[in-house]
């Protein structure tokens, strides 16, 4: 099995696809297959078919043999790549023929060891590819011809045909033989792809893919998403991989929204889970967190990067994806120009390079939003964030008001302190009159009211600004309760830890230094960050009528 193969008993709902997609590639030993490309959107579960393809063929038949390779954009010079190539093909041809697992990770071995491995299996037809990439080595076209050949001339020479499972095909465009790329270089493939009896099937970005001049003629095949029960199934069981109590369950309306890809699943549940004991509240926050600083974000942030390394260029192209997304309608060239005062040229290069990186859908000279509403959502996250400037706790606050059907009806209160003596037991009484009215248990009324009157203390001592007020925000719903405290002046949290900046020394001396300690220890969540204003600290209580409390002889939550 290939490192990060799901077993089969996880793999769910693709039992159809795979079984298409093996009798096609079976054909090959008729001399009838065709090569293919798999697509489908982002995270939608084709490298995991591709995978589970050469197990399939790996174990469960002797008439092809699978070869699965994986681009790695750090081997993209035409040496190493054809080294690479060569070596895994021929690692795990051999390793076919006697069903050994363990040559399919010897990926590091070097071309002696490789030659001692021929010689040992008396493989003639390995030896001669062998003679003949080394005579090569001067030359790294020659050198890269005689890789991607390498599988077809395996086949004529044992008249085994092969399957050639490349992921990231996309990333081939970058093949170069100096320091700059060459897409040209990828058009070496285009016999390997021809050839019957070795058929290719390859996943990448389907946009690049079919910009690249061995694309003409490639069948292709849609990956579809998960269906509603295979998606549940995935959850539930994703949900018990993480020992997760069997009454939590991902919400209904969330898995729709999801639309059955199998990437954001694994990262909601993963999220989920982080936060305790998930409740249904639980998991729209983490798909909230998810969209718009977790990894999902940070994945769409990357393509972003790559495409627009120019930050102005990725603010337009934010926004340009923005209108596109949520706009009234399809938008021409023509339009977008007019909309963000651009030229014919300019607007051609921001559209072109989003429908390249899957951002937008391009067709009949119009762009329209893309057809995955959790892309939609991130830029939505990312357009409040990078755009209009918002906090990450106002755009997760925002986001989770616009999906706000799912929970019971949030309340919301706003407070204005000023920075005098014992203001912070203001705060505490209203707490405790809040906390009252929910029906929280009076221990964890308390324990978030000394949370609070730390974090309201911290923030007069740290607030060395000009307004000299402390800015309180308390939203209460579906047993949850967080309260914002916000001060203006210097910024206290240390950019590396996401942590308030301690003197140690200097609270030894003063007695102060517990405050952070016990927020840590009095609510379930703490968390900073940088605001227009200064800096907020973030404070979340879980709660019902019967929950039980953290002790206070508990150990600290560091």
């Amino acid at each position: 099995m290939l490192p990060g193969t799901l077993h089969e008993s996880e793999f769910f709902g693709r039992e159809t696809e795979l079984a298409d997609l093996r009798r096609r590639v079976l054909g090959a030993e008729s001399g009838l297959a065709e090569s293919a490309v798999l697509s489908g959107p982002r995270g939608i579960g084709k490298t995991e078919l591709l995978k589970q393809l050469f197990s399939s063929l790996f174990w469960r038949q002797g008439a092809v043999v699978p070869f699965y390779y994986a681009v790695n954009p750090a081997l993209l010079s035409a040496s190493s790549f054809a080294k690479s190539y060569l070596t895994q093909f021929l690692c795990q041809r051999l390793a076919f023929e006697k069903k050994e697992q363990a040559l399919l990770h010897l990926d590091g071995i070097s071309m002696d060891g490789l030659s001692f491995l021929v010689e040992e299996r008396e493989a003639r037809w390995a030896r001669e590819i062998i003679e003949k990439f080394t005579r090569s080595a001067g030359d790294p076209l020659d050198a890269l011809r005689v890789a991607v050949n390498a599988p077809q001339h395996s086949t004529l020479a044992t008249g085994m045909p092969v399957a050639v499972l490349i992921d990231e095909f996309d990333r081939l465009q970058d093949l170069r033989t100096g320091e700059t790329p060459d897409p040209r270089l990828a058009s070496l493939l285009e016999a390997p792809l021809a050839f019957r009896r070795t058929p290719h099937v390859i996943t990448g970005n389907a946009a690049e893919i079919g910009e690249m001049p061995v694309s003409s003629g490639l069948a292709r095949i849609p990956v579809q998403p998960l269906g509603p029960d295979s998606a549940a199934a995935a959850a539930h069981f994703l949900l018990l991989a993480c020992d997760a109590p069997g009454s939590s369950a991902v919400p209904q309306a969330l898995l729709d929204r999801l639309e059955g890809n199998p990437f954001y699943l694994r990262h909601l549940v993963a999220a989920a889970i982080a936060r305790g004991t998930p409740v249904e509240t639980d998991f729209w926050r983490a798909y909230v967190q998810e969209i718009t600083e977790g990894s999902l974000a940070r994945a769409l942030s990357s393509v972003l990067t790559r495409s627009f390394p120019d930050m102005e260029q990725r603010r337009l192209a934010l926004a340009t994806a923005y209108k596109i997304a949520y706009g009234s309608g399809p938008l021409s060239r023509d339009q977008i120009a007019r909309a963000f005062t651009l030229t014919a040229g300019q607007a051609e290069a921001v559209t072109h390079a989003l429908y390249r990186a899957g951002i937008v859908r391009g067709e009949f000279g119009v762009f329209r939003a893309p057809e995955d509403r959790v892309l939609r959502d991130i830029l939505d996250g990312l357009y409040r964030r990078e755009i209009l400037g918002k906090s990450a706790h106002d755009v997760e606050q925002g986001l989770l008001e616009t999906h706000a059907s799912h929970t019971d009806e949030a309340v919301s209160f706003e407070i204005t302190l000023p920075m005098v003596k014992e203001a912070e037991l203001v705060a505490a009484h209203c707490l405790e009159q809040i906390g009252k009215n929910l029906g929280m248990h009076p221990d964890a009324i308390g324990q978030l009211q000394i949370a609070v009157i730390e974090a309201c203390i911290n923030a007069m001592e740290h607030g060395k600004g000009t307004e000299k007020k402390v800015h309180i925000g308390i939203t209460a719903a579906a047993g949850r309760l967080e309260v914002s405290i916000e001060s203006d002046g210097r910024e206290f949290v240390a950019q590396e830890t996401g942590e308030p900046v301690v003197d140690r020394e200097q609270a030894k001396a003063s007695g102060r230094g517990w405050g952070i300690k016990l927020m840590k220890r009095f609510a379930d969540e703490v968390r900073y960050e940088k605001t227009a204003r200064g800096t907020r600290t973030i404070l979340i209580k879980k709660f019902d009528k019967t929950a039980s409390v953290q002790k206070e002889d508990t150990e600290d939550r560091e």
